[in-house]
């Protein structure tokens, strides 16, 4: 597995997985540890996404924390050993495929969760079908929200919605009634 092609969000999202499954005493890193701490992000770029593609990321979060938690754990001398479970090293190369499939040249967080929707046989992926996400409407809301640019870099998902994220969309307010009158408009 060559970690060196996910882009550094997606590094730091696995790593911060780890240390869930190390800090809640779990002896096996798997992948609904990885779906939560996507769904436990604080900028929410899963949760977005799962939005515009219709599913309810809220439940997701529940059902996977429901999951995680009646995982068995482990003290004493073994527990800081952590070992992968094969549906993780099987998610790790799905998204790595599909993100070569995609053009990307780096592994990001959006091809991570695209992924989790189709490691058949994972609770993840049963996780995210019940609240509604299927991998067709995730692929269409990453498609928008990416609009065509492809993953070049290991910063690749800072581009997102730079402005959504850096500005204020006035337009969008304006409609919205939430901006005073301009002075002097009825003049006009």
């Amino acid at each position: 597995m060559d970690f060196e092609k996910f882009t550094n969000r997606t590094k730091g999202f696995i790593q911060s997985a780890q240390s869930l499954a190390i800090r809640e005493g779990h002896q096996r890193f798997t992948p609904e540890h990885i779906l939560k701490i996507l769904l436990e992000d604080k900028e929410g770029l899963c949760s977005n996404l799962m939005k515009a593609a219709g599913a309810d990321a809220a439940a997701a979060l529940i059902n996977v924390s429901k999951e995680v938690d009646g995982f068995p754990k482990i003290s004493g001398d073994g527990a800081s050993q952590l070992y992968m479970d094969t549906q993780t090293a099987k998610l790790f190369d799905s998204a790595t495929e599909l993100s070569k499939k995609a053009g990307d040249e780096y592994v990001t967080v959006e091809r991570l969760l695209l992924a989790l929707t189709l490691l058949s046989g994972s609770k993840s992926a049963d996780i995210l079908k019940k609240a509604g996400l299927t991998a067709q409407n995730l692929n269409n809301a990453i498609n928008e929200i990416r609009k065509g640019r492809a993953a070049n870099s290991a910063s690749a998902e800072e581009s997102y919605d730079a402005l959504k994220k850096y500005s204020r969309d006035l337009t969008e307010a304006a409609k919205a009634g939430k901006l005073d009158p301009v002075i002097g408009r009825d003049e006009e």
